[in-house]
This record gives structure tokens, C-alpha cells and sequence, in this order.
């Protein structure tokens, strides 16, 4: 059974929020993808940046915060196929360069070798045919430039939590996590380097708000799902009137010769 990754963060923009403010995911991954930035394009005079699903431009905004590059040097190219959120997105990266932001819905054709830089963030789980999306993100660099990414595996506590759900359901699990991301690296026959980068989900433990961390990762899946088994797997984290969730995610590096 092919998968069917996409999902509609429109509908959930308020509980993907809640994950935001209450994780150090967004934190933690901007520090270790600063760490290999530095090494590759701090000598460059020009960077080239491909920021493939941008969202609302708000973790490009971490990063770019701790990168501090002189905004002359940086050529930002943003892909996001919500139109709403890429407008977001152009609107709050324009203090970070001085040339103007390209935007695209999807990933245009022509640019292969054309970034320093080719970033996705926590945004391959979604992504139809994730392999070949990936061998076209991998062309667009440049020599010597550098692709990179976060996702979650099948240890993440929260990834748990979705195949569980489908599991209850019956069903493949339609999302990409970073499992299939290094199968599919490896068939690609790149080098590439993996990182493990911790991180926490601490929030006050109530209905309401287990409730929007379940939105958030299940979306419109959450009212087919049994709400017995995903309360229990939320019991072992709660712990003085707090859920505390202490996982990892993998960041994958590939740099071109």
C-alpha cells in the first residue's frame, strides 16, 4: 500500500503551537544544524539557501538568528505549499537578507547544484514519493554545499503514539519518519552523516491539553482512534501534574564534494 503522507496544518495550527511552546525540539534542532553550517559555509562570501517547507518561517528564524550572517550574504529560497504560511514566511525572513525572497508551492525544476544550502525541517514526514523528493533536494546543491534534516524515528515517543493509533486502526502508517528516510539515503548511495538530538515536551497535564498534542499528531485521524490506549501511552510521562516526554529526533547530513 502506497503511503498518503499529506497533512492539512491549517486545521491544527493552535495545537501545533502548544507543541511549539511547550518542546525544545525547535531550540535543539537550530543549535546542531548551526553546528554544521559553521563548518561548511562560514568562508563563503555568498550563501545560497533552499528552505524546503518553511512553514511560517518561524524556525528559520532560530537558526537564522544564531547563523547572525550579514544579510548581503544570503540568497534565500523558500518552498511551502500553503500560500498563507509562505506569505507568513517571506514577510518575517526579509530582515535576514538583502536581496529579495524567492518563494515557491513546490519545489521548482532547474536547480540542481544551484544552494550552498538545502535545508527541511520536520517536513519529510508529509511529503508524497519521499525518495524522489529527496534525490531532488540532495541535486540542488551545490559542491561542496550541504543538505540537511531533522525527523523523527520509530523510538520517538511521540512516533509511538502514531503508530499505535494506526496500528488500533488497521492501518499502514501514512506518514515518512526517519527510518525510511535513512533506507532511502542509503539506495540513494550518498555518504551522509546521523546525529541524535534530544529534546523535551513538558506541559501541564490535563484533558484539554493531552487533547492538542493528540490533534496535532493525528489530525483528522484522532476521532477514528480509541481514546483508551492513547490516554494510557500519555499515563507513563504524567508525573506531578505534568506530562514529561523526553525523546530525540535524528538529523541526517549529506555534503557534496
Amino acid at each position: 500500500m502506497s503511503k498518503n503522507p499529506a497533512k492539512d496544518f491549517g486545521q491544527i495550527a493552535d495545537d501545533y503551537a502548544f507543541f511549539e511552546t511547550h518542546a525544545t525540539e525547535g531550540p535543539r534542532d537550530a543549535a546542531a544544524y548551526a553546528r554544521q553550517l559553521r563548518e561548511v559555509v562560514e568562508d563563503r562570501s555568498e550563501i545560497r539557501m533552499l528552505d524546503f517547507g518553511c512553514g511560517t518561517g518561524s524556525f528559520s528564524a532560530q537558526l537564522l538568528d544564531l547563523m547572525d550572517w550579514a544579510p548581503e550574504r544570503l540568497k534565500l529560497t523558500l518552498v511551502e505549499p500553503v500560500e498563507t504560511a509562505r506569505a507568513k514566511a517571506v514577510t518575517r525572513l526579509a530582515e535576514y537578507t538583502s536581496s529579495p525572497i524567492v518563494d515557491f508551492a513546490s519545489l521548482p525544476g532547474g536547480c540542481d547544484g544551484s544552494f550552498d544550502v538545502v535545508l527541511s525541517n520536520h517536513v519529510l514526514y508529509y511529503v508524497p514519493e519521499m525518495p524522489q523528493r529527496l534525490a531532488e533536494l540532495i541535486a540542488a546543491v551545490a559542491p561542496g554545499g550541504v543538505f540537511t534534516t531533522a525527523m523523527a524515528g520509530l523510538s520517538n515517543a511521540l512516533i509511538v503514539i502514531w503508530t499505535t493509533a494506526f496500528e488500533l486502526l488497521g492501518r499502514e502508517l501514512p506518514y515518512n519518519v526517519a527510518d525510511d528516510l535513512e533506507v532511502a539515503l542509503a539506495q540513494q548511495g550518498v555518504n551522509f552523516t546521523k546525529e541524535q538530538v534530544p529534546y523535551e515536551l513538558i506541559f501541564e497535564d490535563t484533558d484539554e491539553n493531552r487533547m492538542k498534542i493528540l490533534r496535532f499528531l493525528l489530525a483528522d485521524y484522532l476521532h477514528e482512534v480509541p481514546r483508551e490506549p492513547l490516554w494510557e501511552l500519555l499515563d507513563q510521562y504524567s508525573k506531578g501534574g505534568r506530562i514529561e516526554i523526553f525523546t530525540a529526533s535524528e538529523h541526517f547530513t549529506v555534503r557534496k564534494p
